[in-house]
């Protein structure tokens, strides 16, 4: 006897299926046929729950920046409360390959070369975007503070990091010869123990 899943779990199935089209073929290759081929099932089932493949692409927009986020938010629980060793968890979060399989890189790749997909990210993660900026922000004044670093800014520092980060994913993912995430963490670590080096090697927190 056949079970009906729940319309939750199939809508998540099919914006997986929307990433794997979408990092495979790239946008021009997205069609509904394509991801209920991937995902097994009829055009007329992703028309009930999604009612247009541009609302598809948006659910999986979402679900790339929530998985994202998710990785930075994740990145703020640990053993160590340091502020030194909480901005080194949040940076190499940005490039983490538990988080950011190669499925989800490509399909990143297809988002960023597309300039809606640009302005809806913006506009569904303009909240979690200031956040993170701020955190960053107020990590950078305490390592300040307690190494004394008397010729540094700390919120120069703090946006020089953010806007770094916003560069290596631009690297990473529009790029000629793209960063790999290896790549990718090790310059931004290398960043930290430039601006903080009473703090940070290039290997991690002192």
């Amino acid at each position: 006897m056949r079970t009906r899943k729940d319309p939750r779990d199939r809508k998540q199935e099919l914006v997986e299926a929307c990433i794997d089209v979408l990092g495979a073929h790239g946008h021009s290759g997205l069609t509904l046929a394509a991801v209920a081929k991937a995902a097994g099932v009829s055009t007329a089932l992703i028309i009930v729950h999604f009612k247009s493949k541009e609302a598809l692409l948006i659910e999986a927009l979402k679900w790339l920046g929530q998985s994202y986020f998710g990785a930075l938010h994740g990145s703020q629980f640990g053993d160590s409360d340091r502020p030194a060793d909480k901005l080194w968890r949040l940076v190499d979060a940005e490039f983490s390959e538990s988080s950011f399989p190669p499925r989800y890189l490509a399909a990143w790749k297809t988002f960023w070369t597309e300039t809606d997909a640009r302005r809806i990210y913006v506009k569904l993660f303009a909240p979690q975007t200031r956040y993170y900026l701020e955190l960053t922000i107020e990590l950078c004044r305490r390592i300040n503070a307690e190494g004394g670093y008397a010729d540094h800014d700390p919120d120069v520092a703090a946006q020089l990091i953010d806007c770094t980060l916003g560069g290596l994913w631009i690297d990473m993912t529009v790029a000629a010869t793209p960063l790999t995430l290896t790549q990718a963490r090790r310059l931004a670590r290398a960043q930290l123990a430039l601006f903080f080096p009473r703090h940070f090697t290039i290997d991690g927190p002192r």
